[in-house]
């Protein structure tokens, strides 16, 4: 049974025109779903019939509507009234409108018509997308899985690759604005399309004036606050570098489950977009498996400064390009190959590690030399020769030396290069070189490369001599400033 949205008027199935005022009967769940809606069963522009509500928003509301003599089904957007009204307004939504209707890529939604009616209304018919909201998912899932965000943030950056070089900006990307559109008959989600929706209020960059403050603090028509560049925040002039600081904040969103800042009040969010370092993505959600390549470009996407940022879309796919190897990598359980500073850090960790295996087999050796059936041979130390700044080694070849060698030697591949004192490194041990005797010739020793303050007892009977080195500090050459985040 049908419904006249107008008159209440029952019919029956299939009936297309209420006699008594001409409007389309509907179900009647439709209608309650609608809250009486005045459009609902309306025909706008002489050409579609609106049949059901979808949603609405600041700039008006998105209907279900059934183009005539075409047969197919379109999502209208229909402003408000009041924006209809307004010649500027009008004349703006036009040049817009004929603009983004010359968007093709598969990843933008795409427009087929628009106009405005007789009593003014502006209207925008689009292709009809069945799936869901990105808002959606990430509402009933939380944390989305790495590699789908990636392929999210892809399929948003590749629709504003081209509208970019037309010159337009989306201005207000977020999650309701990101649509997971199922490809029909297939289940898989690879299936889904990633839709990039309402460019209604973008604008067109050459030629318009600038918007200020309060306009864009209020969110509603220019712009969203927590997905909101620090330019955009301040009312600066933008360009598509404010449009990839969104895509920054969108993928921060997946990979955490939340913005990186979630007050409650618009203003103080954005402050924080203004001046305030968003935490790593790691830091905030450390059980997860996101590579580090995707963290510093998560990281640089929200630099402050449009200039430290990429410089265009097709610069953040290719670093999206690399972390999904990475990913992938994570994922399948494998070990991540990289580059640049980090492989050399790896490369150094590997020496430290080699050369402390090392000196614990050195170690091992000298303990069993030790353990010799002559004990007195064992006991065997080098006499004691008083010179300054220098350490005297035992004649013991292959104990105590041996033993004092592999010590200085973790000691040179673990030594902190930082600003505090070493006393501590490899149990304070630092062997050199004794002076020549032509009576005995001791084995070589390592220099060690980072001289500490040492204090040395070698054992003679009951004599002890004692003697100590300068002292050096060293700084970090690579010490990096470490930002801390206040929410």
């Amino acid at each position: 049974m049908l419904v006249c949205p107008l008159c209440n008027a029952h019919y029956e199935a299939g009936t297309r025109r209420c006699p008594s005022d001409g409007r389309r009967p509907l179900e009647a769940s439709v209608i309650e779903a609608a809250q009486g809606d005045p459009l609902l069963g309306t025909t706008v522009a002489e050409r579609y019939v609106i049949v059901g509500r979808v949603g609405s928003g600041g700039m008006g509301t998105v209907y279900r509507a059934e183009q005539q003599g075409m047969g197919r089904e379109v999502a209208l957007k229909v402003l408000r009234k009041d924006l209809g009204r307004d010649p500027d307004t009008a004349a703006r939504f036009h040049r817009e409108a004929r603009t983004l209707s010359q968007l093709k890529h598969p990843n933008t939604v795409t427009v087929f018509d628009f106009g405005q009616t007789t009593d003014r209304l502006l209207f925008l018919a689009m292709e009809l997308l069945e799936g869901e909201m990105l808002s959606t998912r990430v509402k009933r899932e939380g944390p989305l899985d790495v590699l789908f965000a990636i392929r999210a943030a892809t399929g948003v950056l590749r629709s504003l690759d081209e509208a970019h070089a037309r010159g337009i900006i989306h201005r207000d990307l977020k999650p309701d604005n990101i649509f997971l559109a199922k490809v029909h008959g297939v289940e898989a989600q690879d299936s889904e399309v990633v839709k990039v929706v309402d460019f209604g209020i973008a604008k067109i960059r050459d030629g318009e004036r600038g918007i200020d403050a309060l306009q864009t603090q209020e969110g509603t028509v220019f712009g969203t606050p927590r997905y909101m560049s620090p330019e955009q925040a301040q009312g600066k002039p933008i360009d598509g570098r404010s449009d990839l600081y969104a895509v920054g904040v969108l993928l921060f969103h997946m990979l955490t489950g939340r913005p990186p800042f979630t007050d409650d009040d618009a203003v103080i969010v954005m402050a924080h977009h203004i001046k305030t370092v968003p935490p790593p993505v790691r830091e905030v959600a450390p059980n997860r498996q996101i590579p580090e390549s995707l963290e510093r470009a998560v990281q640089r996407a929200l630099a402050k400064d449009p200039a430290k940022r990429p410089q265009s879309a097709a610069e953040f796919l290719r670093m999206l390009d690399a972390a999904v190897t990475d990913a992938r990598a994570l994922a399948e359980g494998g070990a991540i190959v990289t580059t640049g500073a980090t492989q050399v850090a790896g490369k150094r960790r590997a020496v430290t590690v080699g050369l402390v295996g090392v000196g614990l087999a050195a170690l091992l050796v000298g303990i069993a030399t030790l353990r010799t059936p002559t004990r007195a041979a064992s006991r065997q130390v080098a006499p004691v020769t008083s010179t300054p700044a220098r350490e005297v080694a035992t004649n013991n070849v292959g104990s105590s030396e041996t033993v004092a060698r592999a010590a200085a030697a973790v000691a040179q591949a673990q030594a902190p290069a930082n600003t505090q004192d070493d006393s501590n490194a490899a149990g304070g041990a630092a062997v050199v070189d004794p002076p020549a005797q032509p009576e005995q010739q001791p084995d070589t020793v390592a220099p060690v490369a980072n001289p500490t303050r040492v204090r040395r007892v070698v054992r003679r009977g009951t004599t002890q001599s004692t003697q100590t080195a300068p002292s050096t500090r060293r700084t970090n050459p690579n010490g990096s400033v470490v930002t801390r985040w206040n929410d």
